[in-house]
């Protein structure tokens, strides 16, 4: 028997159970527990999903997601906004063909927990219409029942009791800088929405789709920080807002046609490199990373080869959006090659492309995903001798360490003028050189394991054919890459499931488990982007 309970020691030595700021959110689960919520551990199973993603519908209450509140504030607890304020990073999720916001809903929960365990921002949630971040919170109370906050609070007790002991010890934290100006302003707060403007409307083409989708965004980013505001309105002070995308599939394309637009619509101040939104909210494009996205198209670009008529019937079929992807007319080129989409996208501080490798990607093989053609040589350089700080140690990373990840690689930025000799719209090796040009992080994926695939060889040698590229140099092209990663294992058949398993895509309980397999992956890349958005720093960035 303890003969002081455990809760009463904590509370009598709150005054030296504080934290440094990267131990912040620590420290309050310690001193603070019966404050907040508990949080649920995991992302417990999805049930059947409705059409509720619009962003003034109600959650239904039976949805079953993950909750995340654990390391934040409350949701309701709304930092204010001074003229001193850090910055809301946003990131928004943007689904695909034929998709709904709660697709992408393990994607919208990873990246709330895996920012939140970080402890690089001083306040993770999700925006107030975001149809997938009511889910969760519904989630959230309904793991927060009485029998349930007992029951954690039993299990967590002796690991609390013992770290509070180890804090105790540490005369180095100092409790009168864990909320310091200093510390928000170097992490700021994150914000993480699903778009849902284009469910149901996914037929009308990129241009409408990126429209539709930039008005969601400033709507969102308008309502965040009208939540924020502290002062009047003829008291504003400048607000430092980043925008971050994450698009799967076709959401890659309505997020990059997006980013045009916006440069376009909003006033550029271009000694500061950022855009001026409703006269004080200045916008910074920080992050881009698309999932399984077809960059380059889809004519030629199918899983089987298929005559250019057939391409012409699947794309009247999908309407104006076939037209566009399967090149009937312009706009893919022009996205890939023209200033008026190129230059907004330089304007990233970071760009990442995750691909399928292998054949396991039925609708985006990964040449298209990952821009890499046959007769491009565009350099790529190897992960592990690419000096850069986003970088995640293989120790660290899930997918690396359930053997998901088949290679890394980086293509440098070069300063061009982005104007190309061709001006066919079937030239893909311009477009892929003029993408590789604005310079990427491309993760090549290798879910082979995690979708159903038998043995059709038997072998002794280890089927590594990156291994052989990486041995010979840290430098490849675009075509050998194209060569080796595109092409189907000839040791192993996978059915070309990858397309839904890669976004751990979660459109009910049958397809939650069954893309299960992907949610390393998005955990990863959830780490990635806590580190790659907490890394903007100012305006001049």
């Amino acid at each position: 028997m303890v003969t002081m309970h455990p809760f009463a020691f904590i509370a009598a030595n709150a005054a030296s159970l504080v934290s440094s700021a990267s131990n912040t959110a620590a420290v309050k689960r310690e001193v603070g527990l019966h404050k907040h919520k508990a949080a649920a551990s995991g992302f417990a199973e999805e049930q059947q999903l409705s059409s509720t993603s619009a962003p003034e519908s109600k959650a239904p209450i039976n949805l079953l997601l993950g909750a995340d509140t654990e390391n934040s504030l409350p949701d309701h607890d709304i930092p204010p906004i001074t003229s001193n304020s850090s910055p809301l990073h946003f990131i928004f999720i943007v689904h695909g063909h034929q998709g709904r916001p709660t697709d992408l809903s393990y994607l919208h929960h990873t990246i709330r927990t895996k920012a939140k365990e970080k402890g690089k921002f001083v306040n993770v949630t999700s925006s107030e219409s975001c149809a997938v971040g009511r889910i969760t919170e519904v989630r959230s109370a309904q793991n927060n029942s009485p029998l349930k906050i007992r029951r954690r609070k039993r299990d967590r007790l002796p690991m609390q009791v013992e770290r509070a002991f180890d804090l105790h010890d540490n005369d180095q934290l100092d409790s009168k800088v864990v909320r310091s100006n200093e510390t928000e302003q170097a992490r700021g707060y994150l914000i993480v929405h699903n778009a849902a403007c284009n469910e149901g409307k996914t037929h009308d083409g990129i241009i409408k789709g990126g429209e539709r989708l930039v008005d969601e965004m400033l709507s969102v980013i308008r309502s965040e920080v009208k939540r924020r505001e502290q002062t009047s309105h003829r008291e504003r002070a400048p607000i430092d807002v980043t925008i971050s995308f994450v698009g799967n599939s076709l959401g890659g394309l309505y997020a990059r046609y997006a980013t045009a637009h916006l440069a376009e619509i909003l006033d550029k101040e271009s000694s500061n490199n950022y855009y001026l939104f409703d006269g004080f909210i200045r916008l910074h494009f920080n992050v881009f990373c698309s999932t399984a996205s077809p960059h380059l198209g889809c004519a030629s670009f199918t899983f089987i080869p298929i005559p250019r008529t057939a391409e012409m019937g699947v794309a009247q079929v999908m309407g104006e959006t076939g037209s566009d992807l399967f090149r009937l007319n312009d706009l893919i080129h022009s996205m890939a090659t023209a200033p008026r989409f190129l230059v907004p996208l330089a304007s990233y501080r970071r760009r990442i492309a995750y691909a399928n490798a292998f054949g396991t990607d039925f609708p985006v093989p990964c040449s298209t995903a990952a821009f890499l053609d046959k007769e491009s040589d565009y350099p790529h350089y190897f992960g592990e001798t690419f000096a850069e700080g986003d970088i995640i140690a293989k120790d660290t990373c899930p997918a690396s360490e359930r053997g998901l990840i088949a290679a890394t690689l980086y293509t440098m930025p070069q300063d061009t003028n982005f104007e190309t000799e061709s001006t066919s719209v079937d030239d893909t090796a311009a477009m892929s050189a003029c993408l590789d040009s604005l310079g990427w992080k491309k993760v090549f994926i290798d879910i082979r394991k995690e979708i159903p695939s038998v043995p059709i060889l038997k072998s002794n040698r280890m089927e590594c054919p990156v291994s052989q590229l990486k041995s010979s140099s840290t430098e490849v092209r675009s075509c050998d890459l194209d060569r080796v990663l595109s092409s189907s294992s000839i040791h192993r058949l996978s059915l070309p499931m990858g397309h839904n398993a890669i976004c751990a895509f979660s459109r009910g309980k049958v397809s939650s488990i069954v893309n299960s397999g992907g949610r390393p992956v998005m955990d990863s890349l959830a780490l990635d982007l806590a580190d790659a958005i907490s890394s903007w720093d100012g305006i001049n960035q």
